[in-house]
């Protein structure tokens, strides 16, 4: 008579931990100590966890369900993915762009750039709704005026990325900002107003540190000639115009009627390619390579080839990698109750209101931190904390916040998150190096902790905010 086969186990908390380190200590190890892309630890990573999960008598069926689960609801975070790189290949083709960093040279105070960056990329996030959308657009245009006026890389992309997760955070189009309160059991607008009060301190706070920045950096002398030169470059290479201005407006007027954000992207970028038709004389053929390849350009001077050559589908592939691998070592971690183990080890500890927001703002830190993937960071801790609050009688909006405080803000600067693989990729700058700079996503989880180890902002059901 054949034997049955025994039943999956789930993972116990301290190999859960072992596994959950193991991350960690690999990626750190591949990325800071030998400069290597964060892929292979993270697939390392996954290898372990499957060998952990196969132990435990979990089939590669169950594990390979796991990682299906963990992908499908991110696919269409990979299709704009892949869109912003057409779109940022066709706005540089068309010298949309080239025209922004034009014009931004000639007004932009190098004493207020950084507060200028942070303020901008905050406005364009806000109404797309997406940081990577603003990141691969005005960011690249800022970046390349940061440059040339000498503020250091670095800070200049801890604006950026500031700007840009600010609006990804607050604003009622962007993904995350539906995610949260829709794991939590409440609606968006409740979710926004409650999130200001963390918010509000942390943005007043980036503000200060910026102007100082701008201050410290931008108050020695420019260097004209190149300014000079890079305006001449970009004069030469393309036909500036402020009609070219039109494409970035009209994506917010795209916005105000609630275009989805993947149709209204590549709506943009047809405007960029009909730009470089019509406007910049390129041909149809030239036209395909650079949506396929990025824009490629030569000038002589390695700033402004630095600005230029980006873009295309191909540029995202790295990006796309990044997550899918990501998302299958998350996958796995819940599937095999690795993520589970952990997170219940956390919540058996929490007595009081304070004790839970602040454990919820840790543990999505720490998922995020784990898996790299703002989704799953978000959807992990909502699931398992959710009936907590109910317990505490606290409102959802306080479970919404605290997840957004952490699960999305530091996503910009996880190394091998999504959004920092795609901000290397866009700016050459890799989260070791901006990560320090970008203020929000430090200062906005500890904000909320020191919120909530004061007993402040923590709503009841039935009481008024």
């Amino acid at each position: 008579m054949k034997k049955e086969e025994k039943a999956a186990q789930p993972v116990k908390f301290w190999l859960s931990l072992v596994t959950f380190l193991v991350l960690i200590a690999l990626v750190i190890l591949f990325t800071a100590g030998l400069g290597s892309a964060p892929h292979v630890p993270l697939l390392l990573a996954a290898a372990f966890a499957a060998a952990v999960g196969a132990l435990h008598r979990f089939s590669w069926q169950e594990m390979l369900e796991g990682i299906t689960q963990a992908i499908t609801p991110a696919l269409p975070a990979l299709l704009i993915i892949m869109s912003i790189g057409i779109l940022i290949a066709a706005w540089m083709a068309g010298g949309v762009i080239p025209t922004m960093v034009y014009y931004g040279l000639q007004i932009i105070s190098p004493r207020f750039f950084l507060i200028t960056a942070l303020l901008l990329c905050s406005l364009v996030s806000l109404a797309l709704g997406s940081s990577l959308s603003t990141i691969g657009t005005v960011g690249v245009a800022l970046f390349g005026i940061g440059q040339a006026i000498g503020i250091p890389g670095p800070i200049t992309v801890g604006a950026i990325v500031s700007g840009a997760y600010f609006g990804d955070k607050m604003s009622p189009l962007s993904d995350t900002t539906n995610l949260a309160p829709s794991v939590s059991d409440t609606n968006v607008f409740d979710h926004i107003r409650h999130m200001m009060v963390t918010t509000t301190p942390t943005y007043l706070l980036c503000l200060i540190l910026y102007g100082v920045l701008g201050f410290f950096f931008g108050q020695g002398a420019i260097d004209s000639s190149q300014v000079q030169a890079t305006l001449d470059v970009l004069q030469s290479q393309f036909l500036i115009h402020p009609l070219l201005l039109l494409p970035p407006l009209l994506v917010l007027v795209m916005v105000i009627f609630r275009i989805p954000a993947l149709p209204g992207l590549l709506g943009a970028a047809l405007l960029g390619i009909l730009a470089a038709l019509a406007v910049q004389g390129a041909s149809l053929s030239s036209l395909l390579g650079t949506v396929m390849n990025g824009f490629s350009a030569s000038t002589g001077v390695e700033t402004v080839d630095t600005l230029l050559n980006r873009g295309g589908i191909l540029s995202m592939m790295r990006t796309v990698a990044l997550m899918l691998i990501a998302l299958s070592f998350a996958g796995i971690f819940e599937k095999t109750g690795m993520a589970k183990a952990i997170l219940e080890k956390v919540i058996s500890r929490v007595k009081s209101d304070r004790g839970l927001v602040i454990a919820t703002v840790l543990t999505a830190w720490g998922v995020l931190l784990g898996t790299g993937q703002q989704y799953v960071a978000i959807i992990m801790t909502g699931r398992l904390f959710r009936p907590l609050y109910q317990e505490h009688d606290l409102k959802p909006q306080n479970l919404s916040r605290a997840l957004e405080d952490a699960g999305t803000v530091f996503g910009g600067i996880v190394p091998y998150s999504t959004g920092a693989g795609f901000t290397e990729n866009m700016l050459g700058i890799s989260a070791w190096q901006y990560g320090p700079f970008t203020f929000f996503s430090w200062l906005n989880p500890l904000v909320a902790i020191a919120i909530a180890a004061m007993g402040k902002s923590m709503p009841k059901n039935g009481e008024k905010e």
